[in-house]
Formats: structure tokens, C-alpha cells, sequence
């Protein structure tokens, strides 16, 4: 015998009621399974089907109140289903499952085993792959989190507020000089550990790059020109989960900035080396909810998405579960605080767990706790784990108090705003199949920088233009189609920066780069380079007490490339190999060849050789006259 939670009697039978609707896929690098194939897709993989404590779909349910509302991404695939609960004569829970979403059905028990094991599925993906791992140097100055002070909390039922969906205009946000405030500027960062801080690094790469970590992810982004961290979950392979904090400032009302993802970041201690395993992601947008952008709206309305236009390779086709309006007594959390266990900047992940105090605020959207956190762990998803259906996040946490820390509950009135976002699939995910580089610009009160590119092609092309710093730190993108024949300029670079651009385009482009200065009057261009290579050869060098020979390199890989460069005279004797400092990880460097070689190489070749594809530029300076002349790379291999 069965028993409602509301104890009447529920006869269960096997009947079926099946609607067409249509089927909500998710592009990225694996294929979509629908449900039809989801259980020999199962099979096909191995995994063992775990028993649930599942039944058949009782006659009449859908007249009755769910117990639990559940959407996810499973195999590419957009999910929605509620869950009713039973109880047995015994007291054992049982399960009954009405799936809303990819195909409107009450489900027997046995599709309800393939479902919530196909639902388990993201955490049984294997770890990262070291071919994606990108490392880069510890900064010495970490952003600081953050803690909006203006936001109160609510100790009474309060009004709600609709909460449509809102989204950042897809456009380059120019990066203005990274800003760190003094500590009496910042919004507070309230005290959030109560007693001792009893966090966890989560410390290896093995672990890291495994579920659930390696869908928690480092945020980066920028506001009216300060830098700022936060953290997010990945929920689907183009959207990340986070506070409405992090994307929207309620008291400026401005979007935030080059906003960059990172998933499992990784640093074995303060100060070490910070591991990228897949990479990061800087082409982003933002969206939030209509209410939050209300400055008097409460932290029950703080979150907000950051969706890319590129999916992280290795994590691609199932995501954390979200389940609304649930009220667990015992949570999980994770994130990046900056402040943690007596290290003042780390960049390492951080988990802690414990019970669930109360619940406040409108409609008690509020989940209040004790667990410790700080300034950067603002986004951080909160998951409650439950053996049969496993982790499912319940909760984004927003504050951080001397009282109690808190987050704002995923609840049903959500829904239909976390839905879209996560369906979100760019239209140009796939569609930029040609790549172009400039391996230098510069940008300062005196010089400047412009791009033009032509469209040799009878048909329009989608062209995007990224920037990056010469450390590799994304600064923004932009974006045009050219019409067929067409030419079009790209001048929104950013400015007082140094570094590189990378052309994305659905056909092949022509163009070139000039680089003007206004004192002295200046100007030289630099050519659009279509291929990579690991040999250059530049055919002529002055290098010498009139000239000055930089060379430019770029290197648009997840990892760092390695140079050296030889010297062959007008005789061919060979001066070199010499090694020149590594170039970061989507960074650029450029050097003086008379400064490497230490004397005059007038005349003869420079040939430079990497252990990365990469591209390069010489220019050539006289120091008496404003003359200044380049020469492209050419290629050896």
C-alpha cells in the first residue's frame, strides 16, 4: 500500500499518457540523445542501472501538489519533471514521476529508472584531460569580492515582484585599467566565518577536474572599472549559474564587464601556480531577473546567468540537477573566496557543508546558515545530496553576515527564467570556421590602433574580433558582418593595453592593422596572418645603435610556448640559439633583437623557432627620424 504525504490511498497503475512536445537540444561537442534513446544509450555506455525507489504514475496525479520540481540538462538534452512522493506501509519514500519536458508523461516505474539514472549521469563523466590545462603566474594583487551592502534583508512575508528575464546587449565592453579599491572604498565584505573556518581546498588535480567540481567556476569581471571574483556552476555547456550581484550593479545599474569563466580552477597553495584545466571563456553575455533590477529588491531576487558562445571541451552534455522549492536540513557549498584559512589571495577552490538554520524573507526564499564563507564565493552553488537521486542545487548563496550567511532558494517563480537561459544555444557556436591573427597592438594616451577587414567573398561574413593582453587576460570582443565585397573597421580597442587580436570569420578575410602615434607623428601597419607556425624566418635585421628591430609574437594556445632565436650574418655564421622568456598562455610578448643579442646584428636573418603554432611580426625603428617599417613573419615549417 501506497500513502500520499496528505495519507489517502493511491491505487498505482502503468497507464500512459503520452503528448508530443517539442524537443529542446543542446548543441556542443557530443550529440544530443533524446528520450527515446536515453535508456540504450545507457546501455551502450555501461552504466549500471542503480535501483530507485520509484512506482508507476497513480491515476489522477497531475490533480495533486509535487513534492519536487526538477530541471536539467541531461546528454544535450533539456529535462522538466515533477516528483510526488509516497510512502509505503512501511515508511519507505517512493517516488511517482510526471516528466513535463522533452515529452509530456506520466512515467512507469521503469521509465522513471532511466530517467533518474540518466539523471545521476553527470557524475560518472571522466576527469579533465591535461591537453586542455592552462597555467599562468599568481597575480600579486587577487580581486576582491562582492558584498553589496545596500541589499536588507527581509524579516517579514513582504510583496513579490515579477521576475521576467533581462539580458546584457550583446556588445565589446572596452576594459578600463584594473582598479583594486582601498579597503575603506569597497562595499563591505561582512564577516562570514563563524568560529573556526572549517572550508576545505579542494586540493587535487584528479579530484578537481571531477564532478561536481569541475562544473564550479571561477568568475572574473569588472565594475565602472574595478576587478572583482566571484563563482558560479556550469548548468548547461553555455550557461553559468550565479548571483544577480555579479552580473548587474543595483546602485549603478550597469552590466559588469569582461566578464570571464573558468571551471575547476586550481592552486596548491597562496601564491603558486593557477591551473586552468579547461581553459576560460571570456566571449559572454549576462542576463538576470526584472525584479533585481529593482535597487529595492532584496537578496530573494539575487541571481543571475553569464551564457557563452563556446562550450569547455570535456564538459559538454550533462549538468547539476536544479531542484525548486526544495528544503533541505543539510547543505553542501563551494566556491572561490579570496580570504580563506589565513590566505589572504587565493585562487583555489574551496568546499564546507553543514545544516540549514531557517528560512525567511518573501516566501521564505531566504536559506540561512552558519557554513563558513567569504568575499569571491558571492554565486557559489548550494546542493543538498540525497543517495538515491544524488547532488541537486537547491540554492545560490548571495551574503555573508556576523548573524548568519544566506542564499537565495531556486524556487518555482525561477523556473521559467533558469529554463531559458539554459536552453540558450549561440547562434555562432559552430559557425566561425576561419581564423586570423595580429600578434601586436598597442593603445596609450598618445597612440592608437585600428583594424580593417576586407570580404573578398560573394556572400556576407560574420566576423569577430577578440583582444587580448599581452598576459593572456581577455579584454573584450566585437562584431560585424561585412556584406559580400564589403570592407569594414574594427576601432574599439582597448585602451592603455598592450597585446594581441584574434579574427574569427564564416569565410576567409583579408585586412591589416595600423598603429599610429600622435607624438611623434607615426604610423605602420601589421598584415592579417591566416596560419600558425612553430619555424619564422625574418630575411633581413638592423639591430644596431640607429635601428631598433622588435619582434612581435603572439600565442593563441591554452598553454605557454617556449622561444628561442638564432642570428645568421650576411656570411651565414650563426649567432644563438638564445632563449626568450615564455609566452603566456593566450599572451604575446615583443622583444628588441639588439637587447637579446647584446651587440649589433645589422644585417643577415633572425629566424625564431617555438613549441607552439604561433605567429609574428618585425618592425623595424630608426631612432634619429620617425621612419619606421615591418616586415611579416615567413614561414620554415
Amino acid at each position: 500500500m501506497l500513502l500520499k504525504i496528505k495519507f489517502y490511498i493511491r491505487i498505482v497503475v502503468s497507464l500512459i499518457v503520452i503528448i508530443s512536445l517539442p524537443v529542446v537540444v543542446l548543441a556542443a561537442d557530443s550529440e544530443a540523445v533524446k528520450w527515446p534513446e536515453l535508456a540504450q544509450h545507457l546501455s551502450e555506455k555501461s552504466v549500471i542501472m542503480e535501483p530507485m525507489s520509484v512506482v508507476d504514475c497513480p491515476i489522477g496525479i497531475a490533480s495533486e501538489s509535487a513534492e519536487h520540481l526538477v530541471c536539467q540538462v541531461i546528454e544535450n538534452t533539456f529535462y522538466k519533471w515533477k516528483e510526488y512522493e509516497f510512502f509505503t506501509a512501511a515508511g519507505e519514500l517512493r517516488l511517482a514521476i510526471e516528466m513535463i519536458k522533452p515529452e509530456a508523461r506520466f512515467l512507469t516505474a521503469t521509465e522513471a529508472q532511466v530517467l533518474l539514472n540518466g539523471s545521476k549521469l553527470w557524475e560518472h563523466q571522466e576527469s579533465g584531460s591535461l591537453a586542455n590545462l592552462t597555467v599562468r603566474q599568481s597575480p600579486v594583487n587577487h580581486p576582491k569580492g562582492r558584498n553589496p551592502v545596500s541589499r536588507t534583508l527581509r524579516t517579514n512575508p513582504g510583496v513579490a515582484l515579477a521576475e521576467g528575464s533581462v539580458e546584457s546587449i550583446n556588445q565589446l565592453v572596452v576594459a578600463s585599467p584594473a582598479i583594486i579599491l582601498d579597503e575603506d572604498e569597497k562595499p563591505s565584505s561582512r564577516s562570514s566565518v563563524h568560529g573556526t573556518d572549517d572550508r576545505d581546498r579542494v586540493t587535487s588535480f584528479a579530484t578537481i577536474t571531477d564532478y561536481p567540481w569541475n562544473r564550479i567556476c571561477y568568475l572574473g569581471f569588472q565594475v565602472a572599472g574595478a576587478t572583482y571574483r566571484g563563482s558560479g556552476i556550469l548548468i548547461s555547456p553555455y550557461c553559468v549559474l550565479t548571483c544577480g550581484h555579479n552580473v548587474w550593479d543595483q546602485d549603478l545599474g550597469v552590466w559588469s564587464s569582461n566578464v570571464t569563466v573558468t571551471p575547476a580552477q586550481y592552486q596548491a597553495y597562496q601564491g603558486a601556480q593557477i591551473y586552468e584545466p579547461f581553459g576560460t571563456v571570456s566571449d559572454t553575455t549576462m542576463a538576470t531577473n526584472t525584479a533585481y533590477g529593482d535597487e529595492s529588491a532584496g537578496f530573494e531576487y539575487d541571481y543571475g546567468a553569464v551564457k557563452m558562445r563556446r562550450a569547455f571541451p570535456g564538459i559538454s552534455s550533462n549538468f547539476m540537477p536544479i531542484e525548486y522549492n526544495a528544503t533541505p536540513t543539510t547543505i553542501n557549498t563551494a566556491g572561490y573566496p579570496g580570504e580563506v584559512q589565513g590566505e589572504s589571495s587565493s585562487y583555489d577552490m574551496w568546499v564546507s557543508g553543514g545544516g540549514v538554520i531557517g528560512y525567511e524573507g518573501i516566501n521564505n526564499r531566504l536559506m540561512l546558515y552558519q557554513i563558513d564563507t567569504s568575499g569571491g564565493q558571492s554565486g557559489s552553488p548550494v546542493w543538498r545530496y540525497n543517495k538515491d537521486t544524488g547532488r541537486r542545487l537547491v540554492a545560490i548563496h548571495v551574503f555573508g553576515a556576523t548573524w548568519d550567511n544566506g542564499a537565495c532558494r531556486l524556487v518555482s517563480s525561477m523556473e521559467e527564467n533558469i529554463s531559458k537561459w539554459m536552453a540558450y544555444v549561440p547562434e555562432d557556436s559552430s559557425v566561425y570556421t576561419h581564423y586570423s591573427y595580429v600578434p601586436y597592438f598597442s593603445t596609450s594616451s598618445s597612440r592608437w590602433t585600428g583594424l580593417a577587414v576586407a570580404n573578398y567573398n560573394n556572400a556576407s561574413n560574420s566576423v569577430k574580433v577578440e583582444y587580448y593582453a599581452a598576459n593572456g587576460d581577455p579584454l573584450g570582443n566585437e562584431r560585424k558582418t561585412i556584406a559580400a565585397y564589403g570592407q569594414g573597421t574594427f576601432t574599439d580597442v582597448p585602451s592603455f593595453t598592450e597585446g594581441w587580436i584574434k579574427v574569427s570569420s564564416t569565410a576567409p578575410v583579408k585586412g591589416l592593422v595600423l598603429i599610429g602615434d600622435s607624438a611623434p607623428a607615426t604610423m605602420f601597419d601589421i598584415d592579417l596572418q591566416d596560419s600558425l607556425h612553430k619555424t619564422f624566418l625574418f630575411p633581413h635585421l638592423a639591430a644596431d645603435q640607429d635601428w631598433r628591430s622588435f619582434v612581435m609574437i603572439c600565442n593563441p594556445n591554452p598553454s605557454s610556448a617556449r622561444i628561442s632565436v638564432e642570428h645568421r650574418d650576411v656570411n651565414g655564421n650563426l649567432t644563438g640559439p638564445l632563449s626568450i622568456t615564455p609566452i603566456p598562455a593566450n599572451g604575446s610578448v615583443n622583444f628588441s633583437a639588439y637587447t637579446v643579442f647584446q651587440k649589433s646584428v645589422t644585417g643577415g636573418s633572425l629566424i625564431v623557432k617555438t613549441d607552439q603554432p604561433v605567429t609574428a611580426f618585425l618592425l623595424y625603428d630608426n631612432k634619429a627620424t620617425t621612419w619606421k617599417a615591418g616586415l611579416s613573419a615567413v614561414p620554415l615549417d
